[in-house]
């Protein structure tokens, strides 16, 4: 349950609460209401009656009392009963008593009646009996406090309704900056939050829209850093391989005629037979050497990205890595767009990613096929250029049984590198196979690396 219908619940609940304490009191107060009302008029209507009647005779002397009778029809709070000397009833006042609910009538209190003889002359004609009648008041004070009750119900609710509806309407810009909140910490883009009325919502609006603005541009310029570092760290690589082939290379390649003059001077002098494994052991090393220097130099910068293109260097790649890597595997390369033209980084990178993809396969994969498609699409309105590499197995691996062997170097290398370009990386098993897809944005490379190189 939200916020907004918690303080709700809570509202409807004092005010509840309220409305059934108010009708306890009331309640509580009835019986001793009426007790006291009614007492009070007891001795008033008990002083009111006549205590003699004029001259004449009994018959004459009870139609005048019951006269009287019929004028007190319309008293409250006593019952007021006109009895002959034999005890006979001549007459009742009021003659229908008030009506209150059964269960209230049974807690009425036990009265205890107050006769007053009338005389004629001095003979007793008449005897007035009057008892006090709580149920008169209670059915008074009943019908007051379901009058009261259902006026304060009535009241409760609508104001329990308005400070919800008021609590509901304060309490909207909640949503927005929660479902704002939310976002945010599943890194989706999310707007600016407008302003509210209510000026504690709009102050939490207004610190959002500065926090995100400002993680923004921090993650902008840390974006723009990597991106630097990367292409600075290109950049020094394709220095230093130039300077190794350009610097090292020739000498190492001179070398070879000079170490094969003298392996076949050895031969054919037998005075210096004592030198001929030496010179071999030379022409070996040497040999050694210049085949390290071309995996340094390839390492550092592919020479075919240079001649031949980055589509080129990735099908050439593809050939040797299928037949000459960890293990065998059939390599499929699916091509859509034109791969020229992205810069160095992005060449590099794009044919790094895709050999420690296949290098990733024949490690952990025993499937014997492996596709690999690289689309570019075209900058829309709003959005860049950008390449997308999507690889896949046929197979099972056992990083899809145990996920986190697979979160090795080269692949949080392949997701930093991506992110440094300003791009994403997903990785992870889909239909029994280890999928891994990379998405750059092709012109992220600055102009003076395109000068640089």
């Amino acid at each position: 349950m939200s916020l907004k219908f918690r303080l709700a619940l809570v509202v409807m609940l004092l005010m509840a609460a309220l409305v059934a304490s108010y009708s306890l009191l009331l309640f509580g107060e009835m019986r001793e209401r009426a007790d006291t009302e009614t007492q009070g008029a007891l001795p008033w209507v008990v002083a009111l009656l006549p205590t003699q009647v004029g001259p004449g005779t009994p018959a004459d002397a009870e139609r005048e009392l019951v006269a009287l009778m019929q004028r007190l029809q319309g008293i409250r709070h006593v019952r007021v009963t006109l009895y002959d000397p034999a005890s006979r009833v001549l007459a009742r006042a009021p003659l229908a008593p008030e009506h209150v609910p059964g269960w209230l009538e049974r807690e009425l209190p036990s009265s205890r009646a107050v006769r007053k003889a009338v005389l004629q002359g001095d003979r007793t004609v008449a005897v007035f009996e009057v008892v006090p009648a709580t149920s008169d008041e209670l059915a008074e004070l009943w019908e007051d406090f379901l009058r009261s009750s259902l006026l304060v119900v009535s009241l409760s609710l609508a104001a329990a309704t308005l400070i919800v509806w008021f609590t509901l309407r304060a309490l909207r810009p909640v949503d927005r900056i929660r479902g704002a909140l939310r976002d945010f910490g599943a890194g989706v883009p999310v707007q600016p939050l407008p302003e509210f009325q209510a000026p504690e919502m709009n102050d939490i609006a207004q610190a959002f829209n500065r926090m995100t603005s400002a993680i923004d541009a921090a993650q902008q310029e840390r974006a723009n850093l990597m991106r630097r570092l990367v292409e600075s760290e290109e950049r020094t690589r394709r220095t230093l391989a130039h300077d190794l082939h350009d610097e090292l290379s020739p000498y190492l390649v001179a070398l070879q005629p000079l170490t094969g003059l003298l392996e076949a001077r050895c031969n054919a002098r037998p005075e210096l037979g004592d030198l001929a494994d030496s010179v071999r052991t030379l022409s070996s090393y040497q040999s050694r050497i210049l085949s390290t220097l071309r995996e340094i130099l390839t390492g550092l910068h592919p020479p075919e990205l240079t001649i031949s293109g980055l589509q080129a260097a990735l099908e050439q790649m593809l050939v040797e890595r299928s037949v000459g890597g960890i293990r065998p595997i059939d390599i499929d390369l699916e091509v859509e767009g034109d791969l020229s033209r992205f810069g160095p980084t992005v060449d590099v990178s794009i044919y790094r990613m895709v050999q420690e993809c296949v290098t990733n396969a024949q490690r952990h994969c025993a499937a014997p096929h492996m596709r690999i498609a690289i689309t570019v699409g075209d900058a829309t309105p709003g959005a860049r250029r950008w390449v997308q590499i999507d690889a896949a197995n046929d197979g099972v691996t056992d990083a899809v049984a145990t996920p986190q062997r697979r979160q090795g170097l080269g692949t949080l290398g392949m997701r930093e590198r991506s992110i440094a370009l300003g791009g994403t990386f997903e990785a992870g098993p889909s239909d029994g196979a280890w999928h891994v897809r990379i998405r750059l944005p092709v012109d992220a490379v600055s102009e003076d690396e395109e000068e640089a190189a």
